[in-house]
């Protein structure tokens, strides 16, 4: 089995965190969420590739999109500009030799299906 860490308080990643990931063969899960690190600023910490794949949860602010809507059959956030910091990272990674995994929850922009397919397109479209 493969295991990766989700972590939502960004003071805890350390280098020793990092090392202890490291030294298990643990992916530290790349969050795109309000209250921890943008994927740029995350991978200016150095060597946050614990493992041989990484995985990215994008979820997005549950409360602020709850106040918006009840209902997840449509995009209520914009979230191309995000995405776009998000690429070229992915790109990156998987150049790199290592797998990339990815989650998108509802919360994200309103309707996961639709963000899957934001996503897509803008990967296709080659995204920088």
């Amino acid at each position: 089995m493969r295991f990766a860490v989700e972590i939502r308080n960004k003071h805890f990643v350390t280098k020793r965190l990092l090392d202890l990931l490291r030294g298990r063969r643990v992916a530290l899960a790349f969050i795109d969420h309000p209250w921890f690190f943008g994927i740029d600023e995350i991978f200016k910490k150095g060597a946050v590739l614990t493992t041989d794949f990484a995985y990215i949860r994008w979820l997005g602010d549950r409360k602020g999109i709850e106040e918006k809507t009840q209902r997840w059959d449509r995009l209520i956030i914009d979230r191309t500009r995000d995405f776009g910091r998000w690429i070229p990272n992915i790109r990156r990674i998987i150049e790199g030799g290592t797998k990339v995994y990815g989650y998108i929850n509802n919360h994200y922009a309103g309707f996961a299906v639709g963000s899957i397919r934001q996503f897509h397109q803008l990967w296709e479209s080659g995204a920088q």
